[in-house]
C-alpha cells in the first residue's frame, strides 16, 4: 500500500495535483486497507503530493481505522462537532488549491467540508491517477481472484443440482448461497437467476417464477474473497430447447471461445469485443447482443479495462477482464456465457472453467 500511495504521489505532482481526496470505496481499501460503507459521517482520506496521509473519521470509528488503516494518521471528530475541524487540520500543510476527486463516488457532503476549509479551489478527476494501478494485478490479488473464482465454480456446481423443473428461481438462488456458505464463502455473494421468457433480459433479478421444461435458465454468480470478485455466468437447459434457441447457445459458445482464444496483450476492448460481436453479427443476431463484450474485475465487479468498442488503450499483462458475450431473444429467452480471464504474455489464461456447453442431448451433459 505504501508503494501504492508512493505511485500515485508521484502521478499527482506531474499532473499538477497538490492533495487526493478517497472517501470509502474500493479505492480506499486498495489504497490504505480500509473497507467500509457509507454513512452520514464522513470518514476522508486525505493523500497531499507531499506530506503525511491522513485519514478523517469519526470518533466511534476511530479505533477501528487506527487498528487497519495504513495511514500517517487519523484525526477523529465527535459526532456533536462534525468533521470540519479534523478537515481543516488535515488540510494545514497543504499549500496548493488543486485538488483531485473520484468523480463517480465523492459525494456533495464531503465535497462542501473541504470547500468550508479552504475555500475556492480547482478539481479534476482522480480516476485517471489510479485505473491503470487497479487494472494490473499482482500475485496477492491474483491469489484472492483465483479463490473467489474457486467459489464461484462451486456454485455452478450448486446450480447443476438445484435446477429442475418446479423448482423456482428464488430456490435455485437460496440452494447456492447455501451451498456456498457451507463451503466456507464469507464475503458478498450476488446473483442473479432468470428462466425462460425472463432470460431474454440481459440484467433481470431473480424472481419467483418455476422453472419448466424446455427453458432456458442462467445463473450470473458474483462472489468476493478478501475484496476481490469473480463473475461468471453460465446458461443451463432444462428438457429440449426449440431449434432456433440450440442454434443461439452454439452460436454464443463459438463467439465466447473466440474472444478467449484470442485476446492476447496489446490489443484493445475494442478488438476483443470485435471478435465476440462478429460472430454473433455474422450469424444474425447482432441486434441481439445488447451489451459489451466485458468489464475489468477486481475489487470492484465492473472496474476498467472495459472490453467494448469505445475502448481503444492497449491492453497488458497482468490485466483482468470479463468475456461475456450474449444473445437475448426478447420472450423467448436468452443465453449469456460469462469467465474471467488474465491477460499473461502471449495470450489469457481463464481463471474460470466450469463447463461451458450445457446443452443436453438424451439427458446427458455435453462438455
Amino acid at each position: 500500500m505504501e508503494d501504492r500511495v508512493s505511485v500515485v504521489r508521484e502521478r499527482a505532482r506531474q499532473a499538477g495535483i497538490d492533495c487526493l481526496f478517497l472517501i470509502p470505496s474500493a479505492n480506499l481499501y486498495y489504497f490504505a486497507g480500509l473497507e467500509m460503507g457509507l454513512s452520514e459521517r464522513s470518514t476522508v482520506l486525505v493523500i497531499p503530493s507531499e506530506g503525511e496521509t491522513i485519514i478523517v473519521a469519526p470518533e466511534l470509528e476511530a479505533l477501528k481505522v487506527k487498528q487497519i488503516a495504513r495511514a500517517d494518521q487519523v484525526l477523529s471528530y465527535k459526532d456533536e462537532q462534525g468533521p470540519l475541524q479534523a478537515m481543516r487540520d488535515a488540510l494545514s500543510s497543504v499549500k496548493g488549491r488543486s485538488f483531485a476527486f473520484e468523480y463517480r463516488s465523492m459525494r456533495l457532503q464531503e465535497f462542501e467540508v473541504i470547500r468550508s476549509v479552504v475555500g475556492d479551489f480547482q478539481y479534476s478527476d482522480a480516476a485517471p491517477l489510479f485505473a491503470s494501478l487497479r487494472m494490473t494485478k499482482d500475485a496477492r490479488e491474483m491469489a484472492n481472484m483465483a479463490k473467489a473464482c474457486t467459489m464461484v465454480e462451486a456454485g455452478m456446481e450448486s446450480a447443476l443440482r438445484a435446477i429442475r423443473p418446479d423448482v423456482s428461481e428464488l430456490d435455485v438462488q437460496l440452494a447456492i448461497e447455501h451451498d456456498l456458505r457451507a463451503l466456507g464463502a464469507g464475503g458478498p455473494i450476488r446473483m442473479s437467476v432468470a428462466s425462460g421468457p425472463r432470460s431474454g433480459l440481459a440484467h433481470n433479478g431473480t424472481g419467483t417464477r418455476v422453472i419448466a421444461e424446455g427453458d432456458l435458465v442462467w445463473v450470473d454468480l458474483m462472489v468476493s474473497h478478501e475484496g476481490y470478485w469473480a463473475d461468471i455466468t453460465r446458461t443451463f437447459v432444462v428438457g429440449s430447447i426449440s431449434p432456433e434457441l440450440q442454434q443461439v447457445y452454439q452460436v454464443v459458445l463459438e463467439a465466447q471461445q473466440a474472444a478467449r482464444e484470442k485476446a492476447k496483450p496489446g490489443m484493445s476492448g475494442r478488438d476483443i469485443d470485435a471478435i465476440a460481436r462478429g460472430i454473433i453479427e455474422s450469424r444474425g443476431f447482432g441486434e441481439y447482443f445488447t451489451h459489451r463484450t466485458g468489464h475489468g474485475l477486481g475489487l470492484e465487479i465492473h472496474e476498467e479495462p472495459y472490453i467494448v468498442a469505445s475502448n481503444d488503450m492497449p491492453l497488458e499483462a497482468g490485466m483482468t477482464f470479463t468475456i461475456e458475450p450474449g444473445i437475448y431473444l426478447p420472450g423467448k429467452g436468452g443465453v449469456r456465457i460469462e469467465d474471467d480471464v488474465v491477460l499473461v504474455p502471449g495470450g489469457a489464461r481463464s481463471l474460470t472453467n466450469f463447463r461451458r456447453n450445457l446443452l443436453t442431448q438424451k439427458s446427458r451433459y455435453v462438455i
